[in-house]
């Protein structure tokens, strides 16, 4: 496998550095391309130290956790645990871009000056194979995909379904990237579709919501996706007050005076 880096990010980072992070620009591209690991408003790719080593085989494990902190110590590197095992400890990585002097996910620089993807394709150990811990969890990935529905397709989903509902407020006529993260973002925070339609059922029916307030503000998609809006509907603060009931006629009205 041939390693590339980019020259001003190894200005800024060290040659060292700016290898560890032309790979890890892949492996997100990747992600990004198949929309996985998307967590906390940006792509993650995830690997073991064992895995590095194997990754980097001319970098020793003492040398992988050197690079590693410089880089999280200078804010470009990011790390979190997102994997579903409490246990597994496997570290996920991500790039915080604008410490980059070169484009987001551009994939291996060229002598030309342009970016592309590694020669290699899918394989992305030093070869040819699959590491077996990133392997397996995506095995697992796939098989939970069979049992859901596409998370890329939960976004048109999702802006359909308030369209249908809520036909007293604005409707959504364009799904940006923003829509697209919050959905997925409120999605990941274990809000159901149901809980949703009924959020936007509740949403609908409120006349405070569909405009009868005193500055004729409307809710829409946007504002229902912010959790603490979300919350507040789903709990009934934006219902219509419930009618008064008449005062009861005859002998019952005065019991209590008996």
């Amino acid at each position: 496998m041939n390693f590339h880096f980019d020259g001003a990010v190894a200005e800024m980072y060290g040659v060292d550095g700016a290898v560890f992070i032309s790979r890890l620009q892949f492996w997100i591209e990747k992600n990004a391309a198949n929309d996985r690991h998307y967590h906390e408003g940006r792509y993650w790719t995830y690997n073991s130290l064992r895995a590095m080593e194997k990754l980097f085989p001319f970098w020793s494990r003492r040398q992988i956790e050197r690079i590693v902190k410089n880089l999280k110590d200078k804010g470009v590197l990011l790390t979190a645990n997102y994997a579903r095992d409490s246990h597994d400890r496997t570290l996920f990585y991500a790039l915080d871009e604008s410490k980059l002097p070169i484009s987001p996910f551009g994939g291996e620089v060229s002598p030309f000056g342009d970016t592309t993807l590694s020669r290699n394709g899918d394989n992305l150990s030093p070869n040819g194979e699959m590491i077996n811990e990133q392997l397996k969890t995506q095995i697992k990935e796939e098989e939970d995909k069979a049992n859901k529905p596409e998370i890329s397709n939960k976004p048109q989903q999702l802006a359909d379904r308030y369209n249908a509902i809520c036909t007293n407020l604005p409707r959504v006529v364009r799904l940006t990237d923003k829509r697209r993260r919050a959905v997925r973002l409120i999605y990941g925070k274990g809000y159901t579709p149901e809980q949703l339609d009924e959020a936007f059922r509740r949403a609908q029916a409120s006349s405070f919501c569909a405009g009868q307030n005193d500055r004729h503000w409307k809710a829409d998609f946007d504002w229902l996706l912010n959790e603490n809006n979300l919350v507040k509907v789903l709990e009934g603060k934006y219902d219509n007050p419930a009618a008064a009931k008449p005062p009861k006629k005859g002998g019952e009205e005065l019991k209590w005076l008996i």
